[in-house]
């Protein structure tokens, strides 16, 4: 039964994240603080360092033998359908090619992992 702490926790994990990107996203759109350049230099050191370390960091203190077998398959299953869902659209449509099929599977994958699945499974572990 989910409980009214665990809805905090889950908020508690979630919230700082999301209030990030708003800030960083008003501080590119509205305030002017950043130019287009300087985000792409952030960008790039978010993919290049921030993104895996993060990753490592939480895969390395994950005890994969206590985790729910459900939500792993679960997980697993709808990144394989997205993927084989992709490649039939890269396959059989016109308008299909293989820098978009990359960039959708990366948009409809890695939320889930990055700015979801690691707060999530904090909140819950």
């Amino acid at each position: 039964m989910i409980t009214g702490k665990d809805v905090y926790e889950v908020f508690a994990a979630i919230v700082p994240l999301y209030a990030a990107m708003i800030l960083a996203y008003g501080s590119v759109r509205w305030w002017k603080i950043f130019t287009p350049d300087q985000c792409s230099g952030i960008n790039r050191f978010v993919a290049l360092f921030a993104v895996p370390l993060l990753s490592f960091r939480f895969i390395s203190s994950n005890n994969p033998y206590a985790m729910n077998y459900k939500f792993l398959l679960a997980d697993s299953l709808q990144k394989v359908v997205i993927l084989v869902t992709l490649f039939l659209w890269q396959a059989f449509s016109k308008g299909g090619n293989l820098e978009w099929m990359i960039t959708l599977f990366s948009l409809s994958t890695l939320p889930n992992t990055l700015v979801m699945g690691i707060p999530l499974l904090k909140a819950i572990a």
